[in-house]
């Protein structure tokens, strides 16, 4: 009988392990002989705003979506240091450091210590590292992975540090925050000309036939509008043509590259309310998404990782036509940010990780361990 009760608790304790210990990052990378099993590439696609109704919404009307080919899908909560419902700061400061902030901060911890980014760990290891976005590059979520300043609104600061970052390519809006004050569209108010600084070591592109012809190069910056671009029906160059001219580009180092593409304004049009934008802004993301998977797919050595850094508006669906592909009902219960958890796929080496529900520290701390294994 004794003998009975042990195998029973032993049985137990095994099913326990296998229902509720989660994937080790580092246990899985230590054990791992074969180097082909870590990414030598990771590409970060980050839809700010976007929750599960955002995407639902997107695939009711065009059927399918790119983000469908990636086979590992998760959830991730967002709350920020102190609080539930977080902003792009504090929330783009996890994924990027691994580390929870203050809504408003920009790669500090709340005391307002540096918080060591995942850019910075992938340039110490030679990487190369681009941003790729549909609003400033001074905004918050590109600005985490570049910058450190305890308020996402000093734009100023935030190009400054920029410009003596590491970064080897930057596609955005914001050329306002890098142009003398004395020129016309300038948001600074000193004479510096961060364009002519940035210039040295990087190829600028001011137009989009410039930034068309970016292709003997391995650094680059390409200035889309002097703020934020507009939506996506007035922009010139869609966020999918710029993820497939970063990754021709980046692609060039041995050494391998660390890409963050933002499609930014899915949550501007949450805040809108605004259903059709919503729709048109995540199909514009889906697509970038599309270009890089197929990257990964050819590569064989990139991890792509697709998520969001908190959900706006309140988004539900209510009623549409599968067969008709179209929405007749929709609604909104703020026109801010929420605290629901969003979405989180991967494809290629090391996605099997970000399966199941984790925290968006998550995803900072894997990918700065995905970088110390590959030493």
């Amino acid at each position: 009988m004794q003998g009975k009760k042990i195998t029973v608790l032993l049985l137990v304790a095994a099913v326990a392990i296998v229902c509720f210990t989660r994937p080790d990052l580092a246990k899985d990378t230590e054990a791992s002989e074969n180097r082909d099993d870590l990414p030598v590439n990771i590409i970060l696609f980050i839809g700010d705003g976007m929750g599960v109704a955002h995407i639902t919404a997107a695939k009711t009307v065009m059927g399918h979506m790119q983000m469908e080919r990636l086979d590992v899908c998760g959830l991730v909560t967002t709350h920020p240091y102190g609080g539930f419902v977080t902003d792009s700061a504090a929330s783009g400061t996890a994924m990027a450091t691994g580390q929870k902030t203050r809504n408003g901060m920009i790669s500090q911890g709340p005391d307002g210590r540096k918080l060591k980014t995942v850019f910075e760990y992938a340039e110490e290891m030679k990487k190369s590292t681009g941003i790729v976005v549909t609003c400033s590059v001074t905004h918050a979520t590109p600005a985490v992975f570049i910058a450190h300043v305890d308020d996402r609104n000093k734009n100023n600061e935030i190009a400054q540090q920029i410009v003596v970052s590491g970064i080897d390519l930057l596609f955005g809006g914001g050329l306002a925050y890098f142009i003398p004050s004395s020129r016309e569209g300038s948001k600074r108010s000193d004479e510096n000309d961060l364009v002519k600084i940035l210039g040295e070591r990087l190829d600028i592109a001011l137009t989009a036939e410039e930034f068309r012809n970016l292709s003997d190069t391995a650094n680059a910056a390409a200035f889309t509008a002097l703020r934020h671009p507009g939506k996506v029906s007035e922009r010139e160059i869609s966020l999918a043509e710029m993820t497939g001219k970063a990754l021709q580009i980046l692609s060039k180092d041995p050494d391998g590259f660390l890409l963050m593409v933002e499609g930014s304004q899915i949550d501007w049009e949450g805040h809108d309310n605004n259903l059709d934008g919503i729709i048109a802004e995540t199909v514009d993301f889906d697509n970038a998404v599309g270009v890089g998977i197929d990257f990964a797919e050819s590569d064989g050595r990139t991890l792509v990782i697709v998520t969001s850094d908190h959900e706006t508006g309140g988004f539900a669906v209510h009623g549409g036509s599968i067969e008709e592909k179209t929405l007749s009902e929709a609604s909104f219960t703020t026109g801010g940010h929420t605290g629901s958890m969003v979405p989180l796929l991967a494809f290629g080496p090391g996605a099997r990780l970000f399966g199941g529900i984790h925290d968006n520290t998550f995803i900072g701390k894997s990918m700065i361990e995905f970088l110390s294994s590959s030493k």
